[in-house]
C-alpha cells in the first residue's frame, strides 16, 4: 500500500503553478525530473500537489542514504515476499521484477549523497521503459553519483523564494488555518516575512509555533522569528 506525502495541508498553496504543472506532466507522461530548493522551499508539498493531481503507479521512498535503505523500503511498498533481515542482493532480486511488470514513478524525496551502488540501480530503474525517477534535493550538486542521471537542465524543476506579494498571501492563510487572528499580528507578520525571505516553510512554521499557548501573552507572540536551519529541532 502506498501511503501519502505528509505534509501541512490546512495552509493553501501559494504560487507555484507552473512548477506544479510540470510535475504533474512528468508524473503523467512518466518523464524523470529533479526537484531543487533550499529546505522549506516547498518541495515535498509540490510532489504530494502533483501526486493529487496525477495518482498513477507510484512509490515514494523517504531521503534513502544507501541502497540497503533504499531497497529496504521499496521491498516494503511493494508488498515483496522477503522475510526479516536480509541482504541488499536478496532484496534486489525481490524488488526489480516486480518494478519491471509494472512501471511506475520512483519519487526520492530528500536525496542526497547517494553513492556507487544505489547509482548503479537507479540507472537500471530510469532506463525500464514506462518507470520515471523524481527527485528532490537541495541543488543538483547535493545528489552525489546520482547527479549522473539527473544531469540534465531541461529536467530541473527549481523552486525559488515566493515573491513579496506571494509570501504575504502565504502567511495570511496561514493566519487563517491556525486561526490567529484574535492576536496582535502587524509586526509579527512584518517580522516574518522579512526573516524568512519567501522561504514558504519558514512562514508557515512561525504561524503553527504563533498558534501554541506558551508562546503568546495576551493578544501578543511572544517569540522573533527564527532561521529556517533552527526550525526542526525548535518544533520537536
Amino acid at each position: 500500500m502506498r501511503k501519502p506525502i505528509e505534509v501541512d495541508a490546512i495552509v493553501p498553496l501559494v504560487g507555484r503553478r507552473a512548477e506544479l504543472e510540470a510535475l504533474a506532466i512528468a508524473l503523467r507522461s512518466r518523464q524523470s525530473r529533479l526537484a531543487t530548493g533550499p529546505p522549506g522551499i516547498g518541495k515535498t508539498r509540490m510532489l504530494a500537489e502533483a501526486l493529487a493531481r496525477e495518482d498513477g503507479p507510484h512509490v515514494v521512498l523517504r531521503a534513502p542514504r544507501t541502497l540497503h535503505d533504499l531497497l529496504t523500503q521499496l521491498a516494503a511498498l511493494l508488498s515483496c515476499p522477503v522475510a526479516g533481515r536480509t541482504t541488499s542482493s536478496v532484496l534486489k532480486a525481490a524488488v526489480l521484477p516486480v518494478l519491471r511488470a509494472e512501471p511506475r514513478a520512483i519519487l526520492l524525496d530528500d536525496a542526497s549523497d547517494c553513492d556507487p551502488r544505489m547509482y548503479r540501480f537507479l540507472q537500471a530503474v530510469y532506463h525500464s521503459p514506462g518507470s520515471c525517477l523524481i527527485a528532490t534535493a537541495r541543488s543538483r550538486g547535493s545528489l552525489g553519483h546520482l547527479r549522473k542521471l539527473l544531469w540534465d537542465p531541461r529536467e530541473e524543476v527549481c523552486l525559488k523564494p515566493l515573491s513579496h506579494v506571494e509570501a504575504g498571501a502565504l502567511f495570511d492563510g496561514a493566519a487563517a488555518a491556525y486561526k490567529l487572528s484574535e492576536l496582535d499580528l502587524d509586526d509579527f507578520r512584518n517580522r516574518t516575512l522579512a526573516s524568512a525571505r519567501g522561504n514558504p516553510g519558514q512562514i508557515v512554521a512561525m504561524c503553527r509555533l504563533a498558534a501554541r499557548p506558551e508562546y503568546r501573552r495576551g493578544r501578543r507572540i511572544q517569540f522573533l522569528p527564527l532561521r529556517m536551519d533552527a526550525l526542526p529541532a525548535f518544533l520537536e
